[in-house]
């Protein structure tokens, strides 16, 4: 366990989670030099909240949802291309009661030279095209009453605002349980000056969706 005395007690001091979150520090889990990995304090209320049995990411990146789910004692499958699987393709178990997944934005960073990484969709539709299959193919991997975490950014490119955050919602609308605005912190559009009328993108969602229980 990484950090069982700081891990205990934020466990015993959390708030319930809400629409809003920050967590101005990512705690230890999961490699820092990982770019866009998150803080490990969002995969501990989810998991306190939901009380997931079995939990999967398919695209785990540094690792941090692994070692989280390991220092609460849940049961976990992760995967990613960085250690041999497509799970878009490969197979990847089923029956999970929460799926936390956290794909590449579009090309905002792009994250191998492999033609498989969404991060190398290409085009904007082709990325949608491929998010959407993504999303069908682990929402059918949900045990009954089971939820997938989607965390997304928007972007900007060349002026123009890609909302990708919506084009997450708009994946299942009839599934759609919840979203999240999760504040970012220690990125580079805290410090950049911008002339003109310009607003930073400081947020990103984390959209949940569930599986009927019947």
């Amino acid at each position: 366990m990484r950090d069982a005395k700081a891990l205990a007690e934020y466990l015993r001091q959390r708030k319930p989670l809400t629409s809003v979150v920050s967590y101005p520090g990512r705690g230890p889990w999961g490699d820092n030099r990982y770019p866009g990995n998150c803080s490990g304090y969002l995969l501990i209320d989810l998991c306190a909240t939901f009380r997931p049995s079995r939990v999967l990411d398919p695209m785990e990146g540094g690792g941090t949802s692994r070692e989280v789910c390991a220092d609460l004692g849940v049961e976990y499958a992760g995967f990613d291309l960085h250690s041999g699987t497509d799970s878009l393709r490969d197979p990847i178990g089923a029956g999970y009661d929460l799926i936390f997944w956290h794909p590449p934005y579009h090309d905002m960073k792009l994250y191998s030279d492999d033609p498989r990484d969404l991060s190398r969709a290409g085009s904007l539709a082709a990325f949608q095209a491929l998010l959407r299959a993504a999303y069908w193919r682990f929402f059918e991997l949900l045990a009954p009453g089971g939820r997938m975490a989607i965390l997304m950014g928007d972007l900007r490119r060349q002026g123009r605002y890609e909302p990708l955050t919506h084009d997450v919602v708009r994946l299942d609308r009839p599934h759609l349980e919840g979203i999240v605005v999760k504040m970012q912190h220690n990125v580079s559009s805290n410090t950049t000056q911008y002339g003109g009328a310009f607003v930073p993108i400081l947020h990103e969602t984390l959209t949940i969706f569930r599986r009927p229980a019947r």
